[in-house]
């Protein structure tokens, strides 16, 4: 669907260096999720989201995304005690700084936080432990990523992400540094859309 919404906009690819600075754009994304936090294996599904991103210099922006992806922990410490599956609404917030690599093909770091909101809260514990944990919560979201114009308006990109550092599943003593938290890798494609005239 995706080549076929675009087929028109690559054959008239653009070779004038764009400058997004001061525009907004919309788009879409869907990719592989890694839940990283269940070990020993790690347990892989398919997720999307949408996203809106502003330029507010030519080669920094935020972002701001809605997502859907399967999460979940096995307790590091003893896996006797449990496992969590569940499944969040994720809304992360990024800044982002993008780096030339060759005419309208660049690189981008980003670094930002995610709030995440369970939908499915399964837990397989026993019956004399606490599945008492909060259903809403932050984790921390930095990730890298390329970003190519086919047109002024009109861009694909692909990225990898983390998020990592949220919402603590297990009761481990004060010197434990590292949350036992839902940890997830998540690789996206996709495309974002200026909606100004073409020819501004």
């Amino acid at each position: 669907m995706i080549l076929g919404l675009l087929s028109d906009k690559i054959i008239s690819q653009t070779n004038e260096i764009v400058n997004p600075k001061g525009k907004w754009f919309f788009g879409a994304e869907i990719g592989l999720n890694t839940i990283t936090s269940i070990h020993p294996s790690k347990i892989n599904s398919i997720q999307g989201g949408i996203l809106a991103e502003y330029y507010f210099a030519k080669h920094w922006s935020v972002n701001s995304r809605i997502k859907y992806f399967k999460t979940g922990v096995l307790n590091k410490y003893d896996s006797a005690i449990g496992i969590f599956e569940g499944a969040v609404i994720s809304v992360p917030l990024n800044i982002i700084w993008e780096y030339r690599i060759l005419n309208n093909f660049s690189g981008n770091l980003k670094l930002g936080i995610a709030l995440n909101q369970e939908l499915k809260s399964d837990y397989y514990y026993p019956p004399n432990e606490s599945t008492d944990y909060s259903k809403f919560y932050g984790t921390f979201n930095p990730g890298i990523g390329f970003n190519y114009y086919i047109s002024k308006n009109t861009a694909l990109f692909m990225n990898y992400e983390v998020y990592v550092l949220g919402n603590d599943r297990d009761d481990a003593d004060l010197f434990d540094i590292v949350p036992n938290s839902p940890n997830n890798n998540l690789f996206n494609i996709g495309i974002k859309y200026n909606f100004e005239n073409e020819n501004k």
